[in-house]
C-alpha cells in the first residue's frame, strides 16, 4: 500500500510499501503535473497514475528521474506521454547498470515483467528548470550517492526534494563521500526551504533541516576516520561492526532496520578504499 501525504498546496509525495520506503514526488499545476521519481513496483506507480487521473483529472507531462538507481526509475514507462529528464550522467548509467540488473530483476520478481526503462530526452548537467503552469521546478548536480543525482527545488512552495541525497543513513558506495558532503552541505546553505522530502523515508521540516545535516556529516566524518582507524591499526573488517548507528547520532531502527545494513556497506567500502591506497603506494615505491 502507497502512503501519500499532502506537504504543501500543490506537492505530494508518495512512499512506497514494499521496497525501502522510496519516495516519489508529484506537483500539480493547472496545466499538468510533474513527477519526481516513480515507485519500484508497477502496481506502486500506478497508484499514482490513477490518483492523477481520476483524482486530480489530469495527466502527468514531465518525470523528472533524480538519478538512474532502479527503485526510482522503473514507474516511468506507464506514462508514456511524459518527457523525462535527467541528468547527463543518467543515460549512459541507465544503459550499463540499471538495464542489466532490470534483466536480473525480471527473472526473479514476475511483477517486473513489462517493465522498461524511459530514457531522458531533456538532460541537465549542474543547473537547469522546468516551468509549468505557474510553477517552477529547479534541478541541480547533487552528486555523491551516485554521480548524476540531482535533486529538485519547488521553488514557489519552498519544498526541496533530495532524493538519495538524504536519507536516514547517508549512503555513498555508489558514488563519493567527498561530493556527498558538498552536496549536504549545499543542502543545509539553501534558504528558505519549508520541508525536505529524502529519497527514503520521512519528510524533513524545517526546524529538523539544518540538524539532520549536520548530523550526517558528522556521520560521514565519524565513519570515514573509524575504517581508516580500523585498518591502519591492522584490524580486519568484523571489527567495523563494533561501529553502531547510535553512536554516530543516528537512529538504527529507520526504514525497517535497513540503515544498519547501508552502514554497514558504507564501512566495507571505506576500509576497502584504504586498502586499495595502501596497496597503491607500495606499488609506487
Amino acid at each position: 500500500m502507497v502512503l501519500r501525504e499532502r506537504v504543501s498546496e500543490h506537492a505530494y509525495v508518495f512512499r512506497s510499501g514494499l521496497y525501502a520506503q522510496v519516495n516519489a514526488g508529484l506537483i500539480t499545476t493547472g496545466e499538468g503535473c510533474i513527477l519526481i521519481d516513480t515507485l519500484p513496483f508497477p502496481q506502486e506507480t500506478r497508484e499514482i497514475k490513477n490518483f492523477v487521473r481520476k483524482r486530480l483529472i489530469s495527466e502527468v507531462k514531465y518525470i523528472i528521474l533524480t538519478h538512474s538507481h532502479a527503485d526510482h526509475v522503473y514507474g516511468a514507462y506507464l506514462f508514456p506521454g511524459a518527457e523525462v529528464i535527467g541528468h547527463l550522467l543518467s543515460r549512459e548509467l541507465l544503459i550499463r547498470q540499471t538495464r542489466p540488473a532490470l534483466n536480473q530483476a525480471r527473472q526473479r520478481n514476475a511483477s517486473l515483467a513489462e517493465v522498461y526503462l524511459r530514457m531522458p530526452t531533456l538532460l541537465t548537467d549542474q543547473e537547469a528548470s522546468v516551468r509549468l503552469g505557474d510553477f517552477t521546478l529547479v534541478m541541480q548536480h547533487s552528486p555523491g550517492h551516485a554521480p548524476d543525482v540531482i535533486n529538485v527545488f519547488f521553488k514557489e512552495e519552498k519544498v526541496l526534494f533530495a532524493s538519495d541525497t538524504v536519507m536516514p543513513v547517508p549512503y555513498f558506495i555508489n558514488g563519493d563521500i567527498n561530493d556527498l558532503r558538498r552536496s549536504l552541505w549545499a543542502i543545509h546553505e539553501l534558504s528558505p526551504v519549508e520541508d525536505v522530502v529524502q529519497g527514503h523515508g520521512e519528510v524533513l521540516l524545517r526546524g529538523e533541516v539544518h540538524s539532520v545535516m549536520d548530523s550526517h556529516l558528522a556521520y560521514l566524518d565519524k565513519v570515514e576516520a573509524y575504517a581508516a582507524e580500523v585498518f591502519e591499526s591492522g584490524g580486519g573488517k568484523e571489527e567495523l561492526n563494533t561501529l553502531d548507528l547510535e553512536s554516530c547520532g543516528l537512529s538504527s531502527i529507520a526504514l525497517g532496520g535497513l540503515v544498519q545494513q547501508l552502514h554497514r556497506a558504507n564501512l566495507y567500502y571505506l576500509y576497502g578504499r584504504a586498502r586499495k591506497l595502501a596497496l597503491k603506494e607500495q606499488e609506487t615505491r
